[in-house]
């Protein structure tokens, strides 16, 4: 009866600890990822970059509302704008680009974002691309004020 008591303490002295370790770093998770969405809710462009050599000019419209991260992408190449879906991660974030055709929804990229410097730049890879000709591979984008 004695060694079960004393496995079951060193089994909860062990558990315990990891339990508490596991939640700390779950409700961190969830505080950065929140900090994400807010950070990510306003206009980012790279229209107006000196030091860049890129000549795909976007602007990046983004909308925090309901707890959905969504809005819309325009570039002087496009005829009209597509829609575009943040999914906000933890270190980064998947941005989905598509095009509204009809009922179809036609997908046009899938962006790597990653919100760089002092929380005022957004790294931009492309991971899925489609339009090649109007999206940008790689970028930076930054708050926009009009």
């Amino acid at each position: 009866m004695k060694e079960n008591l004393e496995l079951l303490v060193l089994i909860v002295s062990i558990v315990t600890p990891i339990i508490g370790g596991v939640w700390f770093i779950w409700k961190k998770r969830q505080s950065a990822i929140l900090e994400n969405y807010k950070t990510l809710a306003q206009v980012w462009t790279n229209e107006g970059d000196i030091s860049s050599k890129e000549t795909k000019y976007i602007t990046l419209k983004l909308t925090l509302e309901n707890g959905e991260l969504y809005g819309s992408l325009e570039s002087p190449r496009l005829e009209r704008n597509y829609e575009a879906h943040v999914y906000p991660g933890w270190f980064s974030s998947k941005l989905e680009i598509s095009e509204l055709l009809g009922r179809n929804l036609i997908s046009k990229a899938t962006i790597k974002i990653k919100i760089t410097g002092n929380r005022n730049r957004l790294k931009w890879n492309a991971q899925k691309l489609k339009d090649v000709d109007v999206l940008p591979q790689n970028t930076i984008l930054w708050p926009w004020n009009r």
